[in-house]
């Protein structure tokens, strides 16, 4: 399987986001939903992205956090770790025990691209990707 569809994860200004419901086969995970309306990040200031995603069956995951730049996520409340895009490693793993079927909450600290917005599981580690800051 290739990765997952990718969707917004809503910034946090005021009101959750929306949740997801597109279906991926990607180890059962869908997409993370959108940004409230009116929601922007301000360049240069870090931002706490929230969301939510859909699970058919609870199975290992990797988010791939190669497309964002430094910070952290939580799944659930789990702390799955902190990321940076120099690398080498890009992707976050989410245990299968972690992750519930139906609606799943994930939490986004961005220092470095406020911007970002897309979120995306694959079925598969990103470990050996070095990339320029």
């Amino acid at each position: 399987a290739s990765g997952a569809p990718g969707a917004s994860a809503g910034a946090r200004s005021g009101g959750p986001g929306a949740s997801g419901d597109a279906r991926s086969g990607v180890s059962g995970v869908s997409g993370v939903s959108g940004a409230p309306a009116g929601a922007r990040a301000v360049p240069g200031e870090p931002v706490i992205r929230t969301g939510s995603f859909e699970v058919s069956v609870p199975e290992d995951t990797y988010l791939d956090m190669s497309d964002w730049g430094k910070g952290c996520v939580w799944v659930n409340g789990h702390h799955l770790g902190r990321y940076w895009s120099i690398g080498p490693q890009q992707t976050l793993y989410v245990p299968a025990e972690w992750l519930k079927k139906g609606i799943n909450e994930v939490t986004v600290f961005e220092e470095l691209r406020p911007e970002q917005a897309t979120l995306r599981g694959i079925d598969h580690p990103l470990l050996d990707r070095l990339q320029k800051l």
